[in-house]
């Protein structure tokens, strides 16, 4: 029991004995006061009667005497009245044996009242005329007794509830500090740091937030050192300082994780070959001011391209990761490459001299990473050696592979047509390698074929269709859940739904349809999503967490910015980016990262998983840095 609910039942039942004791030392008080009277009545009624009767006695007129009775015993509340004529034996008697109205039965049977009789001897001189006997009718007293506590009764009820009201009132106010200390400590449970509790007036009370808060304050700040010495690590592990940018070991990292998600697109080395020259003319300070300069338009210009990733991976060249881009978009990024690094030349170079060359290598489905980067540096190579200035590998195009409006066509088909099929795939936890949920995977099956979603996903965004395809993957998990109350599902939602209002709106009333779903439908965005739209994701967590659901992050520690959103959002989980991962699986990279990187999803509340896990021993490997869970293709997925 809580202790508002103690002090509350404690102080009701104190005010209780008091109200009772009260009543009933008035209930008493009555009683003694109307039994008192009714003797006084039948004492004084007996005396007068008594009086009135002696001359009829004296005369022995009996009809006279009758008279006197008669008018008494009818002008009054009276049970009996006996008159015994002693001169001839002869008895004058009336008698009520009606019932007490308007009192209950079970209120006359307490018997609250005794008889009350006086008797009294008529004479005249020394003569005995005659024996007078009264008998009071107590009716009358019960009548007025019962009248009199049921108003009293009444009146008592009305102050107990309105006393009762005063007290929840009273105590929701005394008490509130230890509620906010309450939900504060819930708060602090969950790794979750909110704002002071005011202070109360209480001195007690006003000790204790005190210490609350300061627990609250030294927390968060852990929480903000443990975030910061993660970016420390990260930075160390993966970022080349000069330019900003992610380095060789990042680049491989994101390129490795991006092989493994599936889909299409490309890699670019972009060498800047005036690098050399700057150096060499200009000296050490000239050629990072470059270099720096050259990653800050990179960035501008590969800004609209969802996925990607630049890092600087030697002296003189970058590299591009570059998701979901077909030929002819590759090869005109390549050339928007040269133009922006021509464009940072101030000096005028002679023509022979090459400023930067690019070389593209777009994906092919089996290609490992070994094979893609060295197609990219042989065609940086040939760029080199056909052509000067401004140079580009040519690639030659697969006439196989759909187009633009053959996928758009494709996607609007599916989504008519339902042609959607649904994978899961277990997400387990470690400790007790018990299942937390199953992930989602979506795939499209056309004239026999199948398209997954790495592949279809690029063309999705691009023709904005992702509403309507979330609303036919949420319509599916919806319906499914309902069959089959074992599961809990996470679907990914796209970028397009995650920044639309109008879907944000949709998405409320689905929530609200389906709020029985609440533990088993979970909801992941992307970090890029978090980081990037920032706002409109605040947005739709508020509303997943007002209504009840759990969402998660997916891609987790992929981007090169502060991790603290995770302590505003609070996602229920994590999943960290293969590209740490899988480094720390394959023995390679920096493992100090990787546990950082968890115990800063762990300080704020977040479960943490590690993706793509192929085997029991990187289950084991897992252990080691502070990863609660797993999934990949030691739990292959299945069809639903």
């Amino acid at each position: 029991m809580t202790l508002y609910r103690q002090l509350l039942a404690t102080m009701l039942a104190l005010f209780a004995v008091l109200f009772v004791s009260a009543y009933m030392v008035q209930f008493n008080s009555t009683r003694s006061y109307l039994t008192e009277q009714l003797s006084l009545s039948v004492s004084s009624t007996a005396n007068s009667v008594g009086l009135a009767l002696t001359p009829y006695l004296e005369t022995a007129d009996k009809v006279g005497a009758e008279s006197v009775i008669n008018a008494a015993f009818d002008g009054g509340f009276y049970k009996r009245f006996r008159l015994e004529l002693l001169a001839d034996n002869s008895v004058i008697e009336r008698e009520n044996s009606s019932t007490v109205q308007d009192v209950p039965d079970w209120f006359v049977k307490l018997k609250l009242f005794s008889p009350v009789k006086y008797e009294s001897v008529l004479t005249a001189g020394w003569l005995q005329l005659g024996k007078l006997e009264v008998e009071g009718n107590p009716g009358q007293a019960y009548y007025e007794l019962w009248k009199g506590m049921s108003e009293l009764l009444i009146s008592f009820l009305i102050a107990f509830v309105g006393t009762i009201l005063l007290l929840m009132l009273a105590l929701r106010y005394l008490l509130k500090p230890l509620e906010q200390i309450r939900a504060q400590a819930l708060e602090i449970e969950k790794h979750h740091f909110g704002n002071k509790i005011p202070l109360p007036r209480t001195l007690e009370l006003k000790q204790v937030v005190q210490s609350i808060n300061n627990l609250t304050y030294k927390l968060a700040n852990q929480f903000k050192e443990q975030s910061l010495a993660t970016e420390r690590l990260r930075e160390r592990a993966f970022l080349d300082v000069v330019s900003g940018l992610g380095n060789r070991a990042y680049f491989m990292g994101q390129v490795n994780s991006w092989i493994a998600e599936g889909g299409y697109g490309g890699v670019m080395l972009i060498a800047v070959d005036m690098l050399d020259t700057i150096y060499r003319d200009e000296g050490f300070a000239a050629r990072d001011q470059m270099v720096s300069s050259v990653a800050v338009s990179l960035k501008e210009l590969l800004k609209p391209y969802d996925g990607y990733a630049l890092a600087r991976i030697s002296a003189t060249e970058y590299a591009a990761l570059l998701p979901g881009l077909r030929t002819d978009d590759l090869l005109d990024v390549g050339e928007q490459v040269n133009r922006v690094i021509a464009e940072l030349v101030i000096s005028p170079v002679e023509p022979v001299h090459i400023i930067s060359v690019v070389g593209i290598a777009e994906r092919d489905d089996e290609e490992d990473i070994s094979i893609l980067l060295t197609k990219a540096d042989n065609a940086l190579r040939k760029a080199r050696t056909e052509r000067s200035g401004f140079a580009i590998a040519s690639l030659e195009v697969d006439t196989s592979k759909m187009g633009r409006l053959a996928w758009r066509n494709l996607l609007e088909l599916a989504i008519q047509q339902k042609l959607f099929r649904f994978k899961v795939q277990p997400a387990i936890l470690l400790n007790s390698n018990e299942p937390h949920h199953a992930e989602l995977f979506t795939s499209i099956h056309h004239e026999g074929k199948d398209y997954f979603a790495g592949e279809f996903m690029p063309a999705l965004e691009q023709f904005r269709l992702g509403i309507d395809f979330d609303k036919e993957v949420l319509h599916f998990v919806s319906v499914y859940l309902e069959k089959e109350p074992g599961i809990r599902i996470a679907v990914n939602l796209t970028a397009t739904s995650i920044s639309s209002p109008v879907f944000i709106e949709w998405l409320k009333v689905f929530m609200e349809q389906h709020s029985k779903l609440s533990t088993r439908l979970y909801f992941e965005l992307p970090e890029s999503a978090i980081l990037h739209s920032r706002q409109q994701v605040t947005l739709l967590v508020d509303l997943i967490i007002r209504s009840g659901f759990l969402w998660g992050v997916d891609q987790y520690g992929r981007n090169f910015q502060s991790l603290e959103y995770l302590e505003s959002l609070r996602p229920s989980y994590v999943k960290v980016d293969y590209g740490y991962t899988g480094m720390v699986l394959k023995d390679e990279g920096d493992q100090a990262f990787l546990s950082a990187v968890c115990r800063t999803a762990h300080h704020a509340g977040a479960i943490t998983f590690a993706t793509r896990v192929e085997d029991q021993k990187q289950v084991q490997v897992l252990h080691k840095f502070f990863v609660d869970g797993y999934h990949g293709l030691i739990q292959p997925p299945y069809p639903i």
